[in-house]
């Protein structure tokens, strides 16, 4: 049976919190494209999961300390990506340990599962492939045995190759479950300038509801979407009636939602 922390289980009471840090030079210096920020938004989003911020760090261990120390008191949870391998790069344990004001010491299960994976292939692990046993003091493993999530305080600290990272997160996301966002969403055949003033007003009158209008300048079949958003369908559907009572006769395209 999994264990997960106390705070995970009681999170469905409200509208949970989150930042994601991915970490990597190869994602700043656009060697390789990020896929977990976006894969985490998604998720998070598909869990009632409000993402707060979604930041990009280099490989280096002040920057990273420094991000966490300040965004892991802004949210419930502050996941990070990538940084937890065998190599000089790969700081994100020490910097999440630095930011909490802890040491590192080496986790006995986890060293545990390197030797066993190394040992498959008839080779006892270097000593570089031990490093990733060095967590943060006070780090819980949570989930499978074998592929555990690490845990420390409200931070969660998930590998970076996309396959491992999504696994993890998957994992951990189903613990965070809290009542979905409702989106409804109108296409408009106008632009922006014939209804900003009205949206103005509306999302003024309404501000419980998530109101954002996006353009388009390609040959889709709208000019702008609009979306309306809340924890609270009701609330959605009121703010989107205030709209369109006072959208030109033919604005509207099309309406999807909630």
């Amino acid at each position: 049976m999994r264990r997960w922390p106390e705070r995970a289980i009681q999170q469905g009471v409200k509208t949970p919190t989150a930042a994601v840090i991915v970490v990597g030079n190869e994602v700043l210096s656009a060697k390789v494209a990020d896929e977990n920020g976006p894969y985490a938004a998604r998720t998070l989003r598909a869990r009632g999961v409000q993402l707060d911020a979604l930041l990009t760090l280099p490989d280096r261990l002040e920057p990273i300390a420094e991000a966490v120390a300040r965004e892991r008191v802004r949210v419930d949870w502050l996941f990070t990506a990538g940084g937890v391998g065998p190599t000089h790069d790969d700081v994100t344990l020490p910097a999440v340990a630095r930011a909490l004001g802890r040491g590192l010491a080496r986790e006995p299960r986890l060293a545990a599962n390197i030797r066993r994976w190394h040992l498959r292939y008839g080779a006892e692990p270097p000593p570089a492939a031990l490093r990733m046993a060095d967590v943060p003091e006070g780090t819980r493993l949570v989930g499978e045995p074998s592929f555990p999530v690490m845990v420390v305080e409200n931070v969660v600290m998930l590998p970076g190759p996309p396959a491992f990272f999504r696994a993890q997160l998957d994992a951990f996301a189903e613990t965070l479950l809290a009542p979905p966002f409702r989106l409804a969403v109108l296409y408009l055949v106008l632009g922006e300038d014939h209804f900003a003033a009205a949206l103005d007003r509306v999302a003024s009158d309404h501000p419980e509801v998530a109101i954002g209008s996006y353009p388009r300048f390609d040959d889709a079949d709208h000019r702008v979407r609009v979306t309306f958003e809340s924890k609270d369908a009701a609330l959605v559907e009121l703010a989107l009636r205030a709209f369109l009572e006072v959208l030109p006769a033919g604005a509207l395209l099309r309406r999807e939602g909630p």
